[in-house]
């Protein structure tokens, strides 16, 4: 079976959708990671969020969210797999999701704040890193953009 990602801005989300969303997030970045920065942040508001729920959609398994910066043009952040899920390729099923949409809006290339951690699995999927790593939130993160053609 292919997983189906949803696309949804935040005001078109069910209640439930946003709270799996976001139960997801906090459980990776601030229960797992200890971010200390504020989870939810104004780039919600306007970011398409893209989600994939379990069966009983009681729990996201894997979420990020997209969006378009003034100065770097599209991009994605957030990017949390269900622990219990991880292992499963829902990582590079979302983004391989996140890619079809952006060509379909047009996008000519995506950039992310990509933590150190998660470089090779960027690199596998085609991103090339660009500038100096630098600290988000306590965690060392490092510039990535694809080509989207």
């Amino acid at each position: 079976m292919a997983e189906k990602f949803l696309f949804k801005k935040v005001d078109e989300m069910s209640g439930r959708e946003m709270y799996c969303v976001e139960r997801l997030r906090t459980n990776t970045f601030v229960t797992e990671q200890k971010i200390t920065l504020p989870e939810l942040d104004d780039t919600d508001l306007t970011a398409t969020q893209v989600f994939l729920l379990n069966d009983a959609q009681n729990n996201a398994l894997a979420t990020c969210r997209v969006f378009k910066d003034e100065n770097l043009g599209w991009m994605f952040g957030r990017v949390a797999v269900d622990k219990e899920t991880r292992g499963q390729h829902l990582g590079t099923k979302m983004m391989q999701a996140v890619h079809n949409f952006l060509r379909e809006k047009g996008a000519k290339a995506v950039v992310c704040h990509a933590q150190i951690s998660a470089e090779a699995f960027y690199q596998s999927l085609g991103y090339q890193e660009f500038g100096a790593p630098f600290d988000e939130g306590g965690v060392k993160h490092i510039m990535m953009k694809k080509e989207l053609d």
